[in-house]
């Protein structure tokens, strides 16, 4: 009798340990959560762009933009209007360091070239 209670035992533990158990989880989370979630998910961080060019006039901006670009092809341009001026800023710089090493080797191509701290895209790897 003592065999048959260990045999039955057995089987019961064999039978336990290879069921699969299905369940289902429901996270009532806090609404911030998500959000701040996003604001990390961001691709943007602080940082320093160049101002380069401002007018009104949009095809002098295109026209610096347009020689910046063929001067450092692997940095971004971007143009932003803000009336009744065109701005023409470059570049996606994490620190004021790297923004000054390019500031210092276009002075004087362009019409200005100023510093500005703001919010940028992740620099480029390549």
């Amino acid at each position: 009798m003592k065999c048959s209670i260990g045999l039955f035992i057995l089987f019961i533990a064999l039978l336990f340990n290879s069921s699969t158990v299905v369940a289902q989880i429901t996270i009532d989370a806090d609404p911030r959560l998500e959000e701040n979630i996003a604001k990390k998910a961001s691709k943007q961080i602080g940082g320093y762009r160049i101002q380069i060019c401002f007018d009104s006039d949009k095809s002098i901006i295109d026209e610096a933009r347009n020689r910046f670009i063929s001067m450092y092809p692997k940095i971004d341009t971007y143009v932003t209007f803000e009336a009744p001026n065109f701005n023409l800023m470059v570049g996606d710089f994490r620190t004021l360091i790297d923004a000054e090493k390019i500031q210092e080797e276009i002075a004087g191509k362009f019409t200005v070239v100023i510093i500005h701290k703001t919010q940028i895209n992740l620099p480029r790897i390549d």
